[in-house]
């Protein structure tokens, strides 16, 4: 056997370090050891960038599960580490079934969109379901697939396996957030998903909130095309929404004037397109674990994200925006986003941060600028204001007197308004206006409108936001006297929706009230009646009145400006005056302005809320006997406002014969036969006012007040009686006592004779007696009053000497 060579062996071995050690230097040239066991300062090698060596050491490493990392140093330090383990992401079946969940909630809040707007269809109709699937589900889901795809195949680019989105959504229809979808969510925890660069990772979190953008704001535009001009029939209140700037100018110079009107009754591809641009401005929000604070680590870099000073501006700013919302808006989707940046901002439990391999490489100005000016302009041209999305109140309110004047001058005796006619909410308003001049019964004022017919009614029909009419009323003088404000009143009579609307006129460069009535301040036996007078430039003017019931509280030597004129009546001040208007109030006391050397002119005015009173015991009223009418008429009942007659000459007729009763409710009307009324009986609450019309004019109006039911005849209660005999009749079941009550300074003269029974039985009446005899230089006044204490006829007479 021969002798064999010897060979030398080293028993020393490498450990990993060596082994990394002499492997990097393969592709860099290495410098000191950095703060880690296995790191190096390091430089390229061979003339290239450590950028570039890095990619191709870590081509090496990737068959070894390592990975190696450059900071933002220079030199770089280089630091060898595990690859990350990735989690498994859902399997493909697995993932096909999130999306087909997702797609059948969005179908749900689709058909629910749907029969939204059109009430008269069921969600489960199959009709439904294709419409809602071709125009809800197909632009939402495809354009979440789609973002899905650029982001996969943006992130291939760089050598990324980023997996599938997943989509979220609510497959309920709420006010607040009507669009199903809320967001789409990567797969893979961003630390555990290596990244090249900072640019490839502000590009591949940018992508998907900009294809959102993108899709959602062409969506909202091709949906807005699409959705009609004129309100769907809304049978419960409808959700409206509101769009960011970007769609607002590109539809306002393509849809004109409309978006507002129509993103009111938005179609369901618009509502599918803002839905998709809300979230896509939503996941650009610098909040942590969203996309957009993902770019803004991208965007500024590791190590000034994680500056002492750059953390403090973050934590303030954070503090400051969640105030800000909580303190602007009740929309509880941006409350929710505020408490999570709130949470997640101050948590001492970081979110985990973007996983850069190269951060040496930076960003360069070009990208920067690409990457922050185009998270800029979502950011800001995408912002949806503070509530997206809302439940309209007043979307069934009638008409709209919002642009309607409440004052005006008018001068020469002619006056002319235009009223707009809009509706107040979105649905189309049809119904009556009727007109009438409140004021001075001898201003002579008439009102002219081609819209008025044959009954003094103006009738307008599907008055819509799209499509607005309007009624021009011409005012004119008729007659010579002292110029006075006046009101002119005007009755909306819409279905459910019954109200008014006053314009106070007054002359210009004259002396006058600055309303045409007396305001009742104190409604007692000593009533206080008050109205503002302006007094003009140049003008000087003494009061007087020769009401010996009524004297003056402020001075009476008035200067130019405005004064408070307040009178202050003695008991029976109201029943003293003599003189009704035409909505049956009476007359205030006549106040002579007089001048120097000039005209006098004459306040003439009626005092508000001075009716005749009504009173309905229990609920219940019964048409007495002396209403009876050789003519058919109409008796009608309001709680509130105004007494109008009803505009429409269609109103059902009581069968009168025997007894009979009916139930009055607000703005209800009956129309009485002529002849016999039975013994009917009304039924309605002991408030608002009663009316008797002859078509729209107005043949008696009382105030309607809680009291025992008693009538007098002729007159009514608390009213001034006419000189002469009446009856007082109690329509109550139990007797009631009658007292006398005088008053006055002229009361003991011997021209009065006043009388009644000491008591009225019940459900029968007495005559009593208010008479004057000869002519006495004194005003008088008497009246009843009925209260659960019993009847009072009263009696005041002031002698003229008292004016």
């Amino acid at each position: 056997m021969s002798e064999g060579e010897e060979y030398l062996l080293d028993k020393e071995t490498w450990g990993q370090r060596e082994l990394l050690e002499v492997i990097c230097s393969r592709y860099f040239v290495l410098g000191n050891q950095g703060l880690l066991e296995v790191s190096w300062h390091v430089n390229g090698r061979d003339g290239r960038g450590p950028s570039a060596c890095l990619r191709s050491l870590n081509r090496h490493l990737k068959q070894l599960s390592l990975i190696g990392v450059l900071d933002e140093g220079d030199p770089p330090v280089l630091s060898i580490g595990r690859l990350p383990i990735l989690p498994m992401v859902l399997p493909s079946w697995q993932q096909a079934l999130v999306w087909a969940l997702v797609s059948g909630f969005v179908t749900m809040v689709g058909a629910l969109w749907t029969t939204h707007l059109g009430p008269g269809s069921s969600p489960l109709d199959s009709s439904v379901i294709q419409s809602t699937l071709l125009t809800f589900t197909l632009p939402v889901i495809g354009s979440v697939l789609l973002a899905s795809y650029a982001r996969l195949f943006l992130a291939a680019r760089f050598e990324i396996d980023s997996g599938h989105l997943i989509p979220l959504a609510f497959p309920l229809l709420s006010p607040d957030w009507p669009f199903a979808l809320v967001a789409a969510l990567g797969q893979l925890r961003p630390d555990l998903q290596p990244v090249p660069t900072r640019r490839s990772l502000g590009l591949i979190e940018l992508v998907v909130p900009a294809v959102l953008f993108v899709c959602g704001t062409a969506l909202a535009l091709l949906g807005l095309s699409l959705t009609a001009n004129q309100p769907p029939a809304y049978e419960a209140a409808p959700i409206a929404l509101g769009t960011n700037f970007l769609i607002e100018i590109l539809s306002t110079a393509w849809l004109e004037p409309d978006l507002a009107l129509k993103l009111q009754w938005i179609h369901p591809t618009g509502l599918a397109g803002i839905g998709l641009s809300i979230v896509g401005w939503g996941l650009l929000l610098p909040i942590p674990g969203f996309p957009g604070d993902r770019i803004l680590h991208a965007l500024i870099g590791p190590e000034n994200m994680t500056h002492e000073s750059n953390q403090t501006s973050l934590f303030i700013s954070t503090l400051a925006f969640t105030l800000l919302i909580f303190l602007s808006t009740e929309y509880w989707p941006w409350l929710l986003l505020a408490a999570i940046a709130a949470w997640r901002r101050f948590s001492p439990e970081q979110m985990p941060s973007p996983f850069v391999v190269d951060e040496y490489a930076g960003l360069d100005d070009i990208s920067m600028r690409q990457i922050g000016s185009l998270l800029l302009v979502i950011l800001v041209f995408g912002y949806p204001g503070l509530e997206p999305s809302y439940e309209m109140e007043d979307w069934d309110e009638g008409l709209s007197t919002d642009t309607w004047p409440a004052f005006m001058g008018f001068e020469d005796g002619q006056a002319e308004i235009e009223l707009a006619l809009e509706p107040a909410g979105i649905m189309p308003v049809s119904g009556w206006l009727q007109m009438r001049i409140e004021g001075p019964p001898t201003g002579g004022w008439q009102i002219d409108s081609e819209c008025l017919d044959d009954r003094g009614v103006c009738r307008f029909d599907d008055v819509t936001q799209a499509s607005p009419g309007s009624v021009t009323i011409n005012l004119a003088r008729n007659q010579d006297g002292t110029l006075q404000a006046f009101r002119l009143v005007i009755l909306i009579d819409i279905a459910d929706h019954v109200t008014e609307h006053g314009i106070v006129l007054q002359p210009l460069g004259r002396t006058a009230s600055i309303d045409p009535l007396w305001v009742m301040v104190e409604d007692t036996d000593t009533p206080r009646i008050c109205v503002e007078l302006l007094v003009v430039e140049g003008d000087h003017v003494n009061l007087s009145n020769y009401n010996p019931f009524w004297s003056f509280e402020n001075e009476t030597s008035l200067g130019p400006g405005m004064h408070d004129l307040c009178m202050r009546g003695h008991q029976g001040a109201i029943q003293s005056l003599s003189m009704q208007d035409d909505q049956f109030r009476r007359i205030g006391p006549t106040i002579t302005l007089s001048r120097a050397n000039m005209s006098n002119d004459i306040l003439f005015m009626a005092v508000e809320g001075t009716q005749p009173r009504l009173q309905v015991s229990d609920g219940e009223w019964r048409i007495p006997e002396w209403f009876e009418s050789d003519s058919e008429y109409v008796i009608a009942r309001g709680e509130s406002g105004s007494a109008f007659c009803p505009s429409t000459g269609v109103i059902a007729e009581v069968n009168a014969s025997g007894d009979w009763n009916r139930d009055l409710a607000d703005r209800s009307a009956i129309l009485m036969p002529a002849g016999e009324t039975g013994n009917g009986t009304l039924r309605f609450d002991e408030s608002g006012w009663l009316a008797l019309c002859d078509g729209t004019a107005m043949l008696a109006s009382y105030r309607v007040a809680e009291g025992p039911d008693v009538m007098v005849d002729p007159g009514t209660l608390a009213s001034r009686m006419p000189n002469g005999e009446f009856s007082i009749v109690n329509r109550e079941n139990a007797s009631m006592p009658i007292a006398l009550d005088w008053t006055g300074d002229a009361v003991a003269w011997d021209n009065w004779e006043a009388w009644a029974p000491s008591e009225v039985d019940a459900m029968a009446s007495v005559t009593a007696n208010a008479s004057v005899h000869g002519s006495p230089f004194a005003w008088w006044a008497a009246w009843v009053t009925a209260d659960e204490d019993g009847i009072t006829l009263h009696f005041a007479a002031r002698t003229m000497e008292g004016a």
